[in-house]
């Protein structure tokens, strides 16, 4: 935990010595939420009656959409990109060398990423309740934990894009093909429904669309959360599945590159 903390603090003082990207940064919030806001009322006639079972309101359907894209985005970056960066200013091998656990060393690479975005996500949170989205309160526990099985699955994505810098240098095209997908399949912007049939498909294995799905139902409408189960339960295998697979991809690249004694070298 100290080791986390550590790494955790570090990244903060990296961070704060540029401030004018952080001012830049949160105000970008406002810059986002506003426009949407907007076009969200222009459409709201139009895609009202997709949405009755996902808030029934299109500021709020969308809010939620791109709330949960920018955790999903930090899960899928964050690491691969943490991994680049020590192996390139060949701070990762030093760290490696050290007695503290590979566990602990990942969090505090990744604990800041994950923090500025809660962050961020509070404070769009605090804004679209502001202009009218009407949250349920009691069910924010639910969305929580919904919101967390989202992040544990597409973070096992941002394992694999680690493995592939570990072993290849490069991440290829894996995380933008995700977040591609799942940004354009996944109901972040759209209901699923108004997807053509003959892609429509392709959406049901994307983690995403039960996360999503379940996460409106319980925080938009106030669902009971056995009602968004079985969303739940599919979501939470996915997740499981693609865990197993992530931590054995970044096993096997470090693995790689320590036995290439590649480390340090970018």
């Amino acid at each position: 935990m100290r080791e986390t903390l550590a790494l955790m603090r570090a990244s903060w003082l990296t961070a704060t010595s540029y401030r004018l990207g952080m001012l830049m940064s949160i105000g970008g919030l406002v810059v986002t939420i506003l426009p949407m806001y907007f076009v969200a009322g222009a459409l709201q006639p139009v895609i009202a009656e997709r949405i009755t079972d996902e808030g029934g309101h299109y500021f709020g359907f969308l809010v939620v959409g791109v709330l949960t894209f920018s955790f999903l985005s930090t899960a899928v970056n964050a690491v691969s990109a943490a991994v680049a960066s020590g192996i390139g200013t060949g701070t990762l091998e030093a760290m490696l060398s050290t007695r503290a656990r590979l566990v602990s060393l990942i969090a505090g690479l990744v604990g800041y990423a994950f923090t500025w975005t809660a962050v961020r996500g509070a404070l769009t949170i605090v804004m679209a309740v502001l202009l009218g989205v009407r949250l349920s309160a009691a069910h924010s526990g639910f969305a929580l934990l919904i919101l967390g099985l989202i992040v544990a699955a597409y973070f096992a994505v941002g394992l694999m894009a680690a493995a592939m810098i570990l072993a290849f240098r490069t991440t290829g095209p894996l995380p933008q093909a995700v977040l591609l997908l799942s940004g354009l399949l996944g109901g972040v912007y759209y209901p699923t429904s108004v997807i053509p049939s003959w892609i429509q498909s392709l959406s049901s294995v994307i983690p995403l669309t039960y996360g999503l799905r379940a996460l409106r139902r319980v925080w938009l409408d106030g669902v009971a959360f056995r009602d968004v189960l079985p969303d739940v339960l599919t979501l939470a295998a996915m997740a499981a599945v693609l865990l197993a697979m992530g931590v054995g991809a970044f096993v096997v690249g470090m693995r790689y590159a320590r036995r290439a004694g590649t480390l340090a070298h970018y």
